[in-house]
């Protein structure tokens, strides 16, 4: 004669059968689906795997398109561009993710006009690009400019630039040193050469 089970016992039997995975399986053993219970669960903690998996490669991925976005701005190989994607680069390094360093801005105030070669606002950037500089005269010209344009932005804006870049392709070796001490005295990062060969600072 079979037994009924009463509400209660159903009920705990329902309730530890949620709870208890061993007892669940071995009553799915008994009803022949104890194996397809185990794919299942194989195929969750695959496909929680998976997650992981597909949300470190979204990660590489973004990585790669702003590194792409980078490469294509110095692509062209002009000084300005090139200068720029180390910028952007070092921004980010430093805290300032997103940052973005534009090249040939200009800039309107108290009806003046002034272009600026690199420019970013937050931190505020200002930059000046030039080829070469081979003497002290030269040198002294390109401090001059980079730093008028520095006034010129800290009076719009009304507050300290936070960061002055001088980016050279080609230095003469008697404006090396002046450059050295002119950079530390007014807080100028020097740029030297194409592929980024001294930072002075």
């Amino acid at each position: 004669m079979t037994q009924v089970l009463t509400k209660e016992e159903k009920e705990r039997i329902l309730r530890t059968l949620e709870e208890d995975k061993e007892f669940r399986y071995a009553i799915a053993g008994l009803i022949g689906i104890r194996e397809i219970l185990e794919r299942l669960d194989k195929i969750e903690e695959g496909q929680k795997e998976l997650w992981k998996g597909q949300q470190e490669l979204w990660k590489e991925v973004r990585g790669l398109r702003k590194n792409f976005e980078q490469l294509g701005k110095a692509v062209g190989m002009t000084l300005e561009y090139y200068t720029a994607a180390f910028l952007e680069e070092y921004l980010s390094e430093r805290g300032y993710e997103g940052a973005r360093v534009e090249v040939g801005v200009k800039l309107k105030y108290m009806g003046k006009t002034v272009e600026l070669d690199l420019f970013c606002e937050d931190p505020l950037l200002v930059g000046e690009v030039t080829t070469g500089v081979a003497s002290l005269e030269e040198a002294r010209r390109e401090i001059d400019k980079l730093l008028e344009r520095v006034n010129f932005v800290k009076e719009m804006y009304e507050r300290d630039v936070d960061i002055k870049i001088l980016a050279i392709a080609n230095v003469g070796a008697e404006a090396v040193e002046f450059l050295r001490e002119i950079a530390e005295k007014h807080g100028i990062m020097v740029i030297i050469g194409r592929e980024i060969k001294e930072i002075i600072s």
